[in-house]
C-alpha cells in the first residue's frame, strides 16, 4: 500500500510542478480544467474495469474524447459561447452517471489489483513527465538578449497545433485553413477543442504553448498508463508488464547505439550527435528506408495520435480479458473507445478497430456467433466515421494511399527494420514463440493480431504525398500493442533461469535501445545549437523585433484578417510564422503538417510574385486576387527580394505601412 501511494503522490507532484513551471498559477488552473475534461468517462471506466486504477486511466481517455464532443456541439449549433459549452458537458457527465448509476460488478473481470501493481503502474507512468520535462520546459525560451528560440524538428507539429489551437478558438465552423483561408480545414482537430476554449476565454495574448504543452503532459501519462494497463491484462505480472513498457518506450531503437558507433568508427567527435535527427537514421543515406518515431515523440509531438492509440488500447483491454464472450454492454464500452478515437485520429483508430476485430475473429473461429454482440460496437464506430465525414476531417486523404510496398519499405524488409525496432521485435517475436509452444494464446490474442497487423500497414500501404508517414503511424501503433510479447519473454525468462537472467536480459535491451531515446531528448531540448540542418537551422531564433511586429499583427489587425508572408525564401524553417505567432491566417502556405498538393504550391508561388515582381500594380492585383489584407516583410523576405520589395514603399495608394521596426514591417492592403 505505502508504494502504491508513494507512486502515486510522485506522479501527482510531478505533474503539478511541471503544470507550475510552464506557466505558473495559470499552468496549475490549466491542469485544473483538463482533470475536469477527463471526469465524465471515469463512471463509464470504472464500469468496465472496475474501482481501481485501470478504470480510471480508461475513464480518464473516454472523458477527454467525450468532453471534445461536448464543446464541438455548441460550435457546430452555431452558438458557440463558453456557457453553453459548460452546460453540455454538465449535461454529458450528469447523463452518464444517471447511466452508471446502478452498475456495481465490473463488465470486464480484470486479473486482481495489487499494490504491487499500483506502484508498477506510477512508475511507468512517471516516464511520462521526465520524457517531457526537458523539450517543454525549452519551449519558446528566452535567452540574454530577448530573442525566443525554438527547437526546430521538435516544435514542426508544436508549432502546427499552436496555428490550430488558434484557429479553433475563434470557434467558426467549419474551422477554416491558417494556410488557405479560402479553404475549410481538412484535419482531425477534435483533440484541440480544449485547448482552443481556454484560448477563446483568454481573449488577449493567451498563452497557447503552454496550454498545448500542459495538455500533451497529461495526455502523455494517460498513454503511458493505458500502455501498461494493456500489458498487465494480458500477462497479469507487474514486474515483467512494467518491463515490456519501459522497454518499449525508452529502448525501441538501435539508431542511437549505431551512430554512437559510426562515429566512433570514423574518428569524429560524439557531439555530432547533435546534428542528427537521432530516431530517423533508418531513412537517410544509406539506408533510405522507413523511419519509425519512439514512444517519446509521440508524447512530444502529436498527443491527438497518443490519446487516439489509449482509446484504442481500453478497446483491446476489452478484447484480451472478455473476449467474443464479452456482453453487448462491454462491446459497446469497446466501440465507444473506438469511436472517440476515430474522431481524434482516423488512422491510429482504423489500425486499432482492425486489431480488436482481427483479435476477436480469432478467438471467435470455431463459434462465429458468439460475435454478433459486436454489433453493438458497429454503432459507435459507424456513428463516429459519421462525424468525421461531416466535418471533412480526412476529406482528400483518399486519394493519397496506395496499396502496396513503397520504396522505402522495400528496403526495410531486412536488417533496417532490425534497426529501427530490433530491441522490441526480437523479444516479442520470443514472446510469441513462447506462447505457440504453451498452445495458449487467450489474452495474448490482441497483441499478436496487433503485431501482425502493425507490419502489414507499415509495408502495405503507403501515403504518396508524404510515404515517410505510414511508417511513423503503423510503427506508433505496433509499439504501444508490443509490450505484452516482451514481458512474456521477461516472465519467462524469470520462471525458466531465474530472476537475475530476466533482469540481465531487460538490461542488456535497454543498453541496447536506450541510447536513441536519450540522444534524442537532449536534442529536443537543445535550443543552443543554431546551426543548419536539413534545409533548415536546428534552432528557429525569432528575434525582439519581429516578435514585436507579430504581436502588433495580432493585437491591430481584425481577427479575420489575412496577413501573407513570403513562402519559398522561408521553406522549412519558419513556414508557420504568421499563423502561429501573429495567429492570424494566410491566403497562401506551404504547410509540412498537411497533404501538400500542387494548390498549395501554385498558391505559394503567386503569393511570393507580390514580394519579388517589382511591380506594384501586379502585386496588388495578386493580393486582392488572394484577398490578402496585410503583408509581413521581415528579414528573410529583405533578403530573397532585395529591392523588388521597394515597390511597396513606393505606392502607398496601394500599399500603406501601419507598423515597421528594425526587424519587420506590416503593410496594409488598400
Amino acid at each position: 500500500m505505502r508504494a502504491g501511494r508513494l507512486g502515486a503522490s510522485a506522479l501527482i507532484t510531478a505533474l503539478l510542478l511541471l503544470s507550475w513551471l510552464l506557466d505558473g498559477a495559470r499552468g496549475i488552473a490549466y491542469a485544473g480544467l483538463y482533470a475536469a475534461a477527463i471526469l465524465p468517462g471515469i463512471p463509464i471506466g470504472r464500469a468496465l474495469f472496475g474501482r481501481n486504477p485501470a478504470g480510471t486511466l480508461a475513464g480518464a481517455a473516454l472523458g477527454y474524447g467525450l468532453t471534445a464532443l461536448a464543446i464541438w456541439v455548441p460550435i457546430a449549433a452555431r452558438e458557440p459561447t463558453p456557457i453553453l459549452m459548460a452546460v453540455a458537458w454538465v449535461a454529458l457527465t450528469t447523463a452518464v452517471l444517471f447511466a452508471m448509476r446502478r452498475r456495481t460488478a465490473p463488465l470486464v473481470a480484470l486479473p486482481a489489483w495489487t499494490t504491487r501493481t499500483t506502484a508498477a503502474l506510477c512508475g511507468v507512468m512517471l516516464l511520462a513527465p521526465l520524457l517531457c520535462a526537458g523539450p517543454y520546459l525549452h519551449i519558446g525560451q528566452r535567452d540574454v538578449e530577448g530573442n525566443r528560440r525554438y527547437r526546430a524538428y521538435f516544435t514542426a507539429d508544436f508549432v502546427w497545433h499552436e496555428a490550430l489551437t488558434a484557429e479553433l478558438a475563434r470557434f467558426d465552423y467549419p474551422p477554416r485553413n491558417p494556410y488557405m483561408a479560402s479553404r475549410p480545414l481538412n484535419y482531425y482537430w477534435a483533440y484541440y477543442l480544449l485547448p482552443a476554449t481556454a484560448t477563446h476565454v483568454m481573449k488577449r495574448t493567451p498563452p497557447i504553448e503552454a496550454y498545448l504543452a500542459i495538455n500533451a503532459l497529461c495526455t502523455a501519462t494517460i498513454f503511458a498508463g493505458m500502455i501498461f494497463v494493456f500489458a498487465w491484462s494480458s500477462l497479469p505480472r507487474a514486474g515483467a508488464a512494467a518491463a515490456g513498457v519501459s522497454i518499449a518506450i525508452l529502448a525501441a531503437s538501435v539508431e542511437g547505439l549505431y551512430a554512437v558507433v559510426d562515429l566512433m568508427r570514423r574518428d569524429r567527435p560524439v557531439h555530432f550527435l547533435r546534428y542528427l535527427n537521432i530516431d530517423a537514421v533508418t531513412s537517410w543515406p544509406p539506408f533510405g528506408g522507413l523511419s519509425v518515431d519512439g514512444l517519446q515523440r509521440s508524447m512530444w509531438y502529436n498527443p491527438q495520435h497518443s490519446l487516439a492509440c489509449a482509446l484504442g488500447l481500453v478497446a483491446l483491454t476489452i478484447a484480451a480479458r472478455a473476449g467474443p464472450a464479452m456482453s453487448w454492454r462491454a462491446a459497446l464500452g469497446a466501440g465507444l473507445a473506438l469511436g472517440l478515437a476515430l474522431i481524434l485520429s482516423p488512422f491510429p483508430a482504423g489500425a486499432m478497430t482492425l486489431i480488436y476485430a482481427g483479435a476477436l475473429v480469432w478467438a471467435a473461429v470455431s463459434q462465429p456467433l458468439r460475435l454478433i454482440r459486436q454489433a453493438a460496437a458497429v454503432l459507435p464506430v459507424a456513428l463516429a466515421f459519421g462525424w468525421d465525414v461531416l466535418n471533412r476531417t480526412f476529406e482528400g486523404a483518399g486519394g493519397a494511399i496506395a496499396l502496396g510496398l513503397s520504396t522505402g519499405a522495400k528496403r526495410s524488409l531486412g536488417w533496417i527494420l532490425l534497426l529501427a525496432l530490433g530491441p522490441v521485435l526480437v523479444p516479442a517475436v520470443a514472446g510469441i514463440v513462447v506462447t505457440a509452444l504453451r498452445r495458449e494464446a487467450g489474452p495474448l490474442r490482441p497483441a499478436i493480431a496487433a503485431l501482425v497487423i502493425s507490419l502489414g500497414l507499415m509495408f502495405g500501404v503507403t501515403l504518396v504525398l508524404e510515404p515517410i508517414w505510414i511508417g511513423w503511424r503503423a510503427g506508433q501503433v505496433l509499439l504501444v500493442t508490443i509490450a505484452p510479447l516482451i514481458a512474456v519473454t521477461v516472465a519467462a525468462l524469470r520462471d525458466r533461469i531465474g530472476r537475475t537472467a530476466a533482469v540481465a536480459a531487460v538490461g542488456v535491451l535497454l543498453a541496447i535501445g536506450l541510447p536513441t531515446t536519450l540522444i534524442d531528448a537532449y536534442n529536443a531540448q537543445d535550443i543552443t545549437n543554431t546551426e543548419m540542418g536539413p534545409g533548415f537551422r536546428w534552432t528557429v531564433v525569432i528575434s525582439p523585433g519581429e516578435q514585436e511586429a507579430l504581436e502588433w499583427i495580432e493585437r491591430r489587425t481584425p481577427p479575420d484578417a489575412v496577413v501573407q508572408m513570403s513562402l519559398e525564401p522561408r521553406g522549412r524553417e519558419t513556414w508557420s510564422l504568421i499563423p502561429s505567432f501573429a495567429r492570424r491566417r494566410m491566403a497562401a502556405g506551404l504547410p509540412i503538417s498537411l497533404l501538400r498538393t500542387r494548390e498549395y504550391e501554385e498558391r505559394a508561388a503567386r503569393a511570393d510574385r507580390i514580394f519579388g515582381s517589382g511591380d506594384a500594380e501586379e502585386a496588388s492585383q495578386i493580393a486582392h486576387e488572394l484577398r490578402i489584407d496585410y503583408l509581413y516583410v521581415g528579414q528573410v523576405e529583405r533578403d530573397a527580394f532585395g529591392a523588388a520589395l521597394a515597390v511597396l514603399d513606393a505606392r502607398p495608394d496601394l500599399f500603406a505601412r501601419d507598423f515597421q521596426n528594425g526587424a519587420a514591417a506590416v503593410y496594409a492592403v488598400k
